[in-house]
């Protein structure tokens, strides 16, 4: 490995990434900084977000312990990888990663093809990087892959999990996409049940539970038609901020809206 990609910062300062916890919009909590090679970035930032900014809640299935966190994992790092491997360097300023406790942003300067649309982009394209040696390095490590998919791998990695879609904020030279968490999605679903009869998981789980309580969370995801893995962080979720409360036993008990 060359001097520049060990070091690429000795030539082209803001080739980093920051990252940030805010408890609010001016309330940062406490940041890190990743230097070093754009490869070495890569690994470096998604291990700090899931080991220092994230939370997962612990579940057990059986006696194994289950970590689920509130964004997808596999959609926060393609976000990551897009965002090192796409970034114009010339702009100087490192990438900036803003995680709240419901919602992670991820934005970095960029320049794209002039004939392109904001849909161009958030639908089928073929790949077009504004850096093809970094990418192809990418590419070649296994990071990202060469046929223009990061967004709808984001998108599915999301809708998967049963996270809200990202939303992109795309401007001249720069990007920015959010991800909201399930909690935040849970809380909006409880809020508005009874304004607007919304159809959203959140709101039908607590549908079900009003007209049969006894049911088990892998049968309240048959009603829905939704995935027992997306029930049960939902229905975890809404248990931890007081939404919902199980009583007695997991074969006899009964669930409860708060």
């Amino acid at each position: 490995m060359g001097k520049a990609a060990r070091n690429p910062e000795k030539w082209i300062p803001g080739a980093y990434v920051k990252i940030g916890y805010f408890e609010s919009d001016s309330e940062l909590r406490y940041q890190d900084e990743i230097h070093g090679s754009l490869i070495s970035q890569a690994d470096r930032v998604v291990d700090l977000i899931f080991t220092k900014y994230l939370k997962a809640d612990i579940s057990y299935q059986g006696v194994t312990r289950v970590e689920t966190y509130p964004f997808p994992k596999d959609a926060i790092r393609e976000a990551v990888f897009n965002a090192i491997a796409h970034k114009f360097y010339g702009a100087l300023i490192p990438i900036q990663i803003s995680v709240y406790a419901d919602k992670i942003y991820i934005a970095n300067d960029c320049i794209f093809p002039e004939d392109w649309t904001i849909d161009d982009l958030m639908g089928k394209h073929r790949s077009r990087p504004y850096n093809p040696l970094i990418a192809n390095t990418f590419f070649r490590a296994g990071f990202i892959e060469a046929w223009g998919r990061g967004i709808e791998k984001i998108k599915d990695s999301c809708k998967k999990a049963g996270n809200p879609m990202p939303e992109y904020t795309i401007k001249r030279e720069d990007i920015m996409v959010m991800f909201k968490s399930l909690v935040s999605d849970t809380n909006q679903d409880t809020d508005q049940a009874n304004q607007d009869g919304d159809n959203s998981v959140g709101t039908c789980i607590l549908k079900v539970i009003q007209e049969n309580p006894t049911l088990s969370q892998k049968k309240i995801a048959e009603v829905i038609g939704e995935k027992y893995s997306t029930v049960k962080y939902y229905m975890e979720s809404m248990k931890k901020f007081g939404i919902i409360k199980r009583e007695g036993s997991s074969q006899k008990g009964k669930w409860i809206i708060l």
